[in-house]
């Protein structure tokens, strides 16, 4: 097993980000996200039950509800699993919380303190493009006039009107992390956001949490985190959460697999009015191999069994062991 527990699993995610105990760790982390913004001194868990979430959902879905030192409440969510309409599921329960603090009688004037919803996502969402970081907020757009440079001297200047988007209410944002989106290497990492997002794609595969002996924060992660560290029932438990997160994974891997397909075949299709059907058959014939395949070196890569790759590809035994053996 592993020295670090995966922060992509139920367990892994609270072990890190939320316990009492150890809430400096995520004070860290959201002052590395919101670097220059505004700094977090302390904050207090709330109960989480209050977002109306079923026990279906917690399957899937793991929050820390939280409120920060001046008044504001954060959802910290980490999504391994795609879901129809996350995006609208993610503005709803931030909406949800913001609405929440309405007060009953007259003499509320509506004040309310900020919202803030951060996702982890362990794959890319559609409308994301390929960015690690994306956030939203609510604007309003202005028409920002300029004087024209071809506008004669001694004639009154023409002006035109350029849309530009400014913050209207800074009360209610979102902030997304598509993880597979961050690719730099330890040595590229400068910033304390680059440090977790790079610690966090790579914990389940370290023997060491890097900068820890330069970085206290980073050493208690390490001290947290570790798998030896566990009790036997956290175990159990850890290992079990392991189980269900890498069956997602599978999951998500054939959906993107079938993705795979789809776009292969309509790139054949362009340019191929004669044997139009004789190309699908085959580009869809190619991506299906090289998406197995490519399920194959990523289930690999996280030491899952040989009976669950082949339950989750359909490919042979002896398939998977020729991969084996060429990783």
């Amino acid at each position: 097993m592993s020295v670090f527990v995966n922060p992509f699993t139920d367990f892994g995610f609270k072990r890190i980000f939320g316990q009492e105990a150890h809430k400096r760790l995520l004070i860290g982390f959201l002052n590395a996200l919101f670097e220059g913004d505004f700094v977090v001194k302390d904050l207090v868990y709330r109960d989480k039950e209050q977002l109306g979430e079923t026990k279906h959902d917690r399957s899937v879905i793991y929050d820390i509800y939280c409120m920060l030192d001046d008044g504001s409440s954060v959802i910290v969510e980490m999504q391994n699993k795609k879901e129809v309409n996350f995006d609208d599921r993610a503005l709803y329960y931030a909406s949800k919380s913001f609405a929440s603090q309405g007060e009953k009688g007259d003499a509320w004037r509506y004040g309310c303190a900020s919202v803030i919803g951060v996702y982890f996502l362990n794959f890319n969402q559609e409308g994301l493009g390929d960015a690690f970081r994306t956030d939203f907020e609510i604007t309003k757009t202005r028409k920002v006039f300029a004087h024209t440079a071809f506008a004669p001297k001694w004639r009154t200047p023409i002006r035109f009107g350029v849309p530009r988007r400014v913050p209207f209410a800074k009360r209610l944002r979102m902030v997304f992390l598509q993880m597979p989106e961050f690719t730099l290497t330890e040595a590229e990492c400068k910033t304390d956001l680059e440090k977790w997002a790079y610690i966090m794609n790579h914990m389940e595969k370290l023997s060491t949490i890097p900068w820890a002996a330069q970085e206290e924060l980073y050493e208690e992660l390490s001290k947290v985190s570790s798998v030896a560290a566990l009790s036997q029932n956290e175990r159990a438990v850890y290992e079990e959460n392991l189980r269900q997160y890498r069956d997602n994974l599978a999951t998500l891997e054939a959906s993107y697999l079938d993705g795979k397909n789809d776009g292969l075949e309509e790139g054949r299709k362009e340019g191929r009015m004669e044997g139009r059907k004789e190309g699908r058959m085959e580009g869809r014939k190619e991506g299906r191999m090289e998406g197995r395949k490519e399920i194959v070196r990523n289930l690999m890569a996280l030491n899952v069994s040989d009976e669950i790759i082949m339950r989750s590809t359909g490919m042979s035994l002896d398939e998977v062991q020729k991969l084996r053996e060429e990783l």
